[in-house]
């Protein structure tokens, strides 16, 4: 490809710097964007991870070479990275993503913006004093069958839009088994998973959030107080084992590109820690409803459950003359327009819709190589801060047994 590349420091190479470095590898032949960096504090993680990346890079006919860093601040000062991808875990956003503004680099931060609002706050601000913006990825933004939807909406095929409804049951056992098992590390399943349905919310109502309420808490995985810390030091018949006699061990796949995570042994890092082991404190379900400035409601109900399976997630619209369903996992919108005088039933999938979040990782990356040559961004801090004072709405008003939570005593830049 003609031009200059623009070299790439990804800092924070679990499972999501690694989705994404893997396919700006992939798409070499079409991107200005190579990986020249890789930092994690656990040096395996990053050795893993370098290698798989060249592997997919040699494939190509190249062999760019990638330096390792066991801190952020010395890939950020190195003069071949001009953009630094912070896909730390989401309590390591803040200081990487304020140093790479700070020293001139463009900033791409994976959601949430941040684990509290805090720190979302801290790097909002920063993107304003230095004029630099970071760019994030909500991955719904780049799904096709999200993308059709919105063009449906803002062609005004169900009229004004009046509610918004998602419905999230996800079996992602593993945000017990991490970080995300505590609030204080993670800002909770809230944070690190319905911060994508917050900017949903936002999206499609196209104005300021006003009053927010939730209701929460643990009913499948309720703590255990004879529960082990991980699964090597138990002999239970679980299906959520990752780690212990290997007759038992369940593919790691869900959670990250290879089996090395299981030699750490910090508990915020590991992926073998009991589901039922004490110290969580985050909520497994809850009814989260928000009301927008000019009256549209929307609702979220969302659920964590036991079994591996696929997501099932699906929105429903209503506008003045219609709704659309849209069925996430199968790329389908049901729309009813015209007053129930029209129905159709729409296969949205796009061609690459097999791809991780649904082929949306794939347009995400073109438009992070669009950004690196100047192209405005689709989603900024802005839209991560809006997301980061919903989730701390959403945490107020679920702690306070349902109270309602005004946004404007949220705090906002």
């Amino acid at each position: 490809m003609a031009g200059k590349r623009v070299g790439v420091g990804i800092v924070g190479t679990g499972r999501r710097g690694y989705e994404l470095g893997a396919i700006i590898a992939r798409l070499h032949n079409e991107l200005q964007l190579e990986i020249r960096a890789l930092c994690n504090r656990t040096p395996i993680r990053m050795e893993k991870a370098r290698d798989g990346i060249q592997a997919i890079y040699q494939e190509k006919g190249v062999s760019p070479k990638i330096a390792l860093y066991e801190n952020y601040a010395d890939l950020i000062r190195d003069p071949q990275v001009g953009l630094v991808m912070v896909t730390t875990s989401s309590y390591a956003h803040r200081e990487p993503t304020v140093l790479a503004l700070q020293a001139g680099k463009k900033a791409y931060v994976d959601k949430p913006l941040a684990h509290t609002l805090e720190d979302s706050l801290a790097i909002y601000r920063e993107q304003l004093k230095t004029k630099n913006p970071v760019i994030m990825s909500f991955t719904r933004r780049h799904e096709k069958p999200w993308m059709t939807t919105w063009d449906l909406v803002r062609q005004g095929v169900i009229g004004d839009l009046k509610m918004i409804l998602v419905r999230d049951v996800i079996p992602y056992h593993t945000l017990f088994q991490t970080y995300a098992r505590k609030i204080e590390w993670s800002g909770g399943v809230l944070s690190e998973k319905m911060s994508h349905i917050f900017d949903v919310f936002n999206w499609f109502a196209r104005e300021e959030p006003k009053k927010v309420t939730a209701f929460g808490g643990q009913t499948v995985f309720v703590p255990d107080p004879s529960a082990p810390e991980c699964c090597p030091k138990c002999s239970r018949d679980c299906p959520y084992r990752v780690g212990g006699s290997e007759e038992k061990v369940r593919p790691d796949a869900m959670v990250d590109f290879d089996t090395s995570r299981l030699q750490e042994r910090d508990i915020l890092k590991r992926h073998d820690t009991c589901v039922w082991f004490p110290g969580a404190d985050t909520d497994d379900h809850g009814l989260i409803n928000v009301e927008y400035a000019r009256g549209i409601k929307a609702s979220l109900f969302w659920a964590v459950f036991g079994p591996d399976t696929d997501d099932q997630e699906t929105m429903e619209l209503v506008g003045e003359k219609g709704r659309i369903i849209l069925i996430r996992q199968i790329g389908r919108i049901d729309v009813v327009a015209d007053y129930g005088k029209r129905h159709e039933v729409l296969d949205a999938r796009g061609e690459h819709f097999a791809g991780s979040h649904f082929g949306a990782d794939d347009e995400f990356i073109r438009e992070l190589d669009r950004f690196c040559q100047g192209a405005t961004p689709t989603v900024t801090a802005k839209e991560g801060l809006l997301s980061s004072r919903l989730v701390e709405a959403a945490l107020r008003s679920s702690q306070a047994g349902g109270q309602l939570v005004p946004m404007d005593a949220v705090e906002n830049a």
